[in-house]
C-alpha cells in the first residue's frame, strides 16, 4: 500500500511538471508577430564618396501594441536581398534597443555598388536574440540620392 501511495505521488508530479513545461514553452514562443506594428518612415541609397558602395538607410517607426514588451529590449533585423531573392547581407542591433510605446529606429548597412542591381529590403522587429518575430515586415526599395551623372545607377525592382 506504501508503494502505491508514492506511485500516485510520483506520477501527479510528473503530470504536474508536464503540464508546467507545456504552459512555459507555450509562453516562451507565443509571439505572434502583432505584437509591434511598423510602418516605413524613408529609404535611401546614398552613394559614399570616394567609395565603391552605397549605404542604404532605413527609417522605419514603430508602435508597441503588447505592454509587455515596453522597455524590454527587442532587435531589428534588416535583410538586403537580391532579385532572385537571396539575403545579400543582413544587418541588425548588437545589443538590441528598449521598446517604447511608440518610436523610429534607422538601419543603416553598405553594399557595394557592383552588387546593387534589383535589390529590396525587409525589416522586421524580433526579441533580443532574433529568434521570434515581434512586428510585420516591411519591404522597400531605397530611393537613390545624390548621384553623380559619371555614377552607374542601380536598379531597383518592385515588392508589390
Amino acid at each position: 500500500m506504501v508503494f502505491n501511495i508514492y506511485r500516485r505521488i510520483s506520477v501527479s508530479f510528473i503530470i504536474s511538471g508536464i503540464c508546467i513545461l507545456l504552459a512555459v514553452q507555450g509562453t516562451v514562443s507565443g509571439y505572434t508577430g502583432k505584437e509591434i506594428a511598423l510602418k516605413l518612415g524613408d529609404a535611401e541609397f546614398i552613394p559614399l564618396n570616394g567609395t565603391t558602395n552605397y549605404r542604404i538607410k532605413i527609417n522605419v517607426n514603430y508602435s508597441v501594441s503588447d505592454p509587455i514588451l515596453i522597455g524590454q529590449k527587442v532587435n531589428a533585423v534588416m535583410k538586403v536581398r537580391s532579385a532572385d531573392g537571396t539575403v545579400l547581407k543582413t544587418t541588425s542591433f548588437h545589443s538590441g534597443f528598449a521598446a517604447n510605446i511608440t518610436g523610429h529606429i534607422q538601419l543603416l548597412t553598405n553594399i557595394p555598388k557592383i552588387i546593387a542591381r534589383n535589390i529590396t529590403t525587409e525589416i522586421v522587429f524580433t526579441d533580443l536574440n532574433k529568434t521570434n518575430v515581434l512586428s510585420n515586415t516591411v519591404e522597400t526599395l531605397p530611393h537613390i540620392a545624390n548621384l553623380k551623372t559619371s555614377e552607374s545607377m542601380p536598379t531597383i525592382t518592385n515588392t508589390t
